[in-house]
């Protein structure tokens, strides 16, 4: 299970850090008539990147808490992974939200915000893994 969850854990990391670093930015490139689908087709396929990824965070997450080794570093990994999905509903999709009505450097710019903060938010889960 260990195994599992950290290359679980991983994945979201390495993947925040691509969007972050690689995909957020090349927002700012995309030509105002094509951006709509630019973003539409982002927001499906990020889903499908993210989706598996979260729910065996989770499924995982819930073994480990019920039946794992030292259930407090367990419920702290849970708290982060909770955290991580927090911060996506209430902030993320948010300004994905708002810059598929109106993509402005502002919303750009809380787009990434959020973004670090949830980046925060994986890498302290998978460390709660590392110590395990």
């Amino acid at each position: 299970m260990r195994t599992a969850l950290l290359i679980t854990d991983a994945y979201l990391v390495g993947l925040a850090f691509v969007v972050g670093v690689v995909v957020y930015p090349a927002f700012r490139s995309v030509g105002l008539h094509e951006w709509s689908d630019y973003h539409r087709q982002h927001s499906s396929a990020i889903t499908i990147a993210v989706g598996p990824a979260w729910l065996t965070q989770g499924l995982l997450c819930a073994a480990w808490i019920l039946n794992g080794p030292q259930r407090p570093l367990a419920l702290l990994h849970g708290f982060f992974a909770l955290l991580g999905v927090a911060v996506t509903i209430f902030g993320a999709i948010p300004q994905h939200n708002a810059i598929a009505a109106q993509r402005t450097l502002t919303h750009l710019r809380n787009l990434e915000l959020w973004h670090w903060i949830r980046t925060l938010v994986w890498i302290a889960a998978l460390l709660c893994v590392v110590a395990l």
